[in-house]
């Protein structure tokens, strides 16, 4: 049945249906409720599509993400909401991007303000500075601004949703793969290689999931877990990075919560008599680490889909304001697990693919 179809047996003009459909304008209780009986009736379901061109208005949506070279993580993420951009625009989606030096505090805060000054109709936002992406978020439910998560949540925010790993199931999933690979006596080294001081959530929880697994492993009573955080602004870090992946000379395994693994991986081929044998697990099919995944350095690659975060994010904005259907509040995608034996079946159109 058409809204044309049902205007008619109201009685009523195509304009009354709609405001009543949508839930805008002066409309008399008893016109109301003989409209959504017809409605109810012929289990009309409204053209999504169309409702937005009906609105004839604009929603603006600003998303705030860190700033990135070519090949890096945070280009997949801003791919995917330019992609949902193209898609949705003609529906009154309209998209600005603000971008952030995720190593800088000062940039962050100097960005968010930008974002509280054009008032936006939402935002999305990467929470990559926690501490000061959580004072970000009081502002916005303050001014009854909705936002949604991308790769880190933030539980308990008030976000409209979030999008992205569970990065405990993830740390799980990595400390899996590489007992699979590794003999039960030895050394782990968990890695975190960074380029600030920032506190970071999901590289915390994929670490806890990590040892979590080995805690109720086999493993347990014969591997010795070293952990080890290593800054690229350190003048020394390289040294500071073969002492890490080697602590007590034993090293069977080493884990690197971040898409930052392509540092330890060139530490191996620098020194391949020294980790020949050891088994390397990561984050993130970014260029740098699809290399040592072909050579064989890289054991496994565990992929999150960022540009499908990215495109989702937007994309639940227009389902929210423009077709008014409810949204998931937590949407985990799925924990792509990537060797050298399945590479091409993503390298060539992982960074293209959108799965909704």
């Amino acid at each position: 049945m058409t809204i044309k179809e049902i205007a008619k047996l109201a009685n009523v003009s195509l304009g009354t249906v709609d405001r009543v459909l949508h839930k805008r304008g002066k409309v008399s209780k008893e016109t109301e409720e003989k409209v959504l009986a017809i409605i109810k009736k012929a289990n009309y379901k409204p053209n999504i599509y169309a409702r937005g061109l009906v609105l004839n208005r604009t929603y603006n949506i600003v998303a705030l993400i860190p700033s990135y070279e070519s090949g890096e993580y945070w280009e997949m993420p801003a791919n995917g909401i330019l992609s949902a951009e193209k898609n949705l625009s003609q529906f009154g989606i309209d998209l600005t991007i603000i971008y952030f030096d995720q190593n800088s505090v000062s940039s962050f805060n100097k960005k968010a303000e930008e974002v509280l000054q054009l008032k936006p109709d939402g935002v999305i936002l990467a929470p990559v500075i926690n501490f000061e992406a959580v004072k970000l978020t009081k502002k916005l439910n303050e001014a009854s601004i909705p936002f949604s998560l991308i790769d880190s949540n933030l539980p308990d925010s008030g976000a409209l949703s979030f999008i992205g790993q569970d990065a405990f199931q993830s740390g799980k999933l990595a400390a899996k793969l590489l007992c699979t690979e590794i003999p039960k006596k030895g050394t782990i080294a968990i890695i975190s290689v960074k380029r600030n001081e920032n506190h970071n959530k999901t590289l915390q929880r994929r670490i806890e999931g990590f040892k979590d697994y080995l805690y109720n492993s086999d493993f347990m009573n014969d591997i010795s877990v070293v952990e080890n955080n290593i800054q690229l602004s350190n003048p020394d870090w390289k040294e500071r990075l073969m002492e890490a992946c080697n602590p007590n000379k034993d090293t069977v395994g080493v884990f690197v919560p971040s898409s930052l693994i392509h540092y330890v991986a060139e530490q191996f081929v620098d020194e391949k008599k020294i980790f020949k044998n050891v088994k390397l697990v990561g984050n993130d099919l970014i260029s740098n680490n699809i290399k040592y995944l072909k050579m064989g350095v890289i054991s496994y690659l565990i992929g999150q889909r960022p540009q499908t975060q990215g495109y989702l994010a937007l994309q639940d904005f227009y389902n929210r304001l423009v077709a008014k259907q409810p949204i998931e509040k937590e949407r985990f995608l799925p924990l792509d697990i990537i060797t050298q034996e399945n590479l091409m079946y993503y390298s060539i159109d992982f960074n293209n693919m959108i799965n909704v």
